[in-house]
């Protein structure tokens, strides 16, 4: 269970073996700490020193957020990769390795756009037939771009990273306008919005990406990789390169069709949000519903290797992949590919 806690003036305590949320003296919530698998602090909500040690204690990460950027994670002490993890990441940068791994996260990302347009094609596929047809082009065509990737050429990250993106870019543009069609015509969604978002589909998204993001954060720093040295997003002040980097094989997988099909069956829609100069707020009830309906797709068991394990993780496991290659304990790093059947 994920608690996000982001009201104005709410505090996070402890009260025995509970986790307790309280605004002005009124206590909205008690949770046991075994229950929680997340605690998200967001705008000027705090927490107390005693909750993060019992969370600790649970090993349950606390995650902290500025906007819709996560900018501090406290988790209980654990075994971190070791030094030579890190001076391999950095020095992958300038070599063969960090092609290959920017070239695999685009990759990833792009086939797990079409298989989820092909999810879709296939539920739709009965009542709408021409809608899963164009879902099927769609698909197609983004996969086919996903195969580009490959094919692009250079020594250094430098060298493909303009080309890279571009393919990504021309792959989700695609991926996009067919995710339209999915949508109900009320929620106003055109394009994707980051900075900031302009609909509901969009604030939704960008909310379902910063939970995945901090899970893609205690996986980076359980590895002993270095969050802010990625490979396929560019360095920048601020900015956990790496993080955006590994969250691409997820955001398909663990936000989009959540999303999508919350607005679909219409369980969200424009009366869960709030329109505020030129942003749009999702809140009560309709984040609730969003919450458990992100929950329920971290802990959903995906097939890897012929295994069911739960989604939240493989992402841990891909983490740990890209250790392993760059040490040299793997000849390749293979990026997670979504299947549902």
């Amino acid at each position: 269970m994920i608690l996000w806690v982001s009201t104005h003036g709410c505090k996070v305590g402890r009260k025995g073996r509970l986790v307790r949320v309280t605004c002005n003296g009124e206590v909205l919530r008690e949770v046991p700490a075994s229950k929680l698998t997340e605690v998200i602090v967001s705008g000027r909500a705090s927490i107390s020193s005693d909750a993060v040690q019992l969370l600790a204690e649970n090993g349950v990460p606390v995650l902290f957020m500025c906007g819709w950027r996560p900018v501090a994670l406290l988790h209980g002490f654990f075994m971190h990769g070791t030094v030579l993890t890190r001076r391999e990441q950095m020095a992958a940068y300038g070599d063969g390795r960090g092609v290959h791994l920017a070239k695999g996260f685009v990759r990833g990302g792009l086939v797990n756009k079409a298989q989820l347009l092909r999810y879709f094609a296939a539920s739709r596929g009965r009542s709408d037939r021409e809608l899963a047809d164009v879902l099927e082009e769609a698909a197609s065509e983004v996969f086919r771009i996903a195969c580009d990737v490959e094919g692009v050429e250079g020594d250094t990250v430098d060298d493909v990273r303009f080309e890279v993106m571009g393919l990504e870019a021309e792959g989700t543009k695609v991926y996009y306008e067919a995710v339209r069609l999915l949508l109900p015509d009320g929620v106003g969604f055109e394009r994707r919005e980051r900075r900031p978002p302009r609909d509901p589909v969009n604030a939704a998204l960008s909310y379902g990406y910063t939970l995945l993001d901090g899970k893609c954060l205690s996986a980076v720093a359980a590895c002993g990789l270095e969050p802010y040295a990625g490979f396929l997003h560019a360095d920048r002040s601020g900015k956990p390169s790496l993080i955006l980097d590994l969250s691409e094989e997820f955001r398909q997988p663990a936000v989009d069709r959540a999303v999508i099909s919350l607005f679909s069956r219409r369980v969200l829609g424009r009366e869960d949000f709030k329109f505020e100069g030129g942003r749009v707020v999702l809140e009560g009830k309709g984040r609730e519903r969003l919450l458990k309906a992100l929950n329920d797709r971290f802990k959903g068991e995906v097939r890897v290797d012929g295994s069911m394990i739960p989604l939240e993780n493989v992402i841990f496991r891909q983490a740990r992949m890209i250790v392993r290659y760059l040490l040299g304990k793997a000849p390749r790093y293979e990026p997670y590919v979504f299947t549902w059947h």
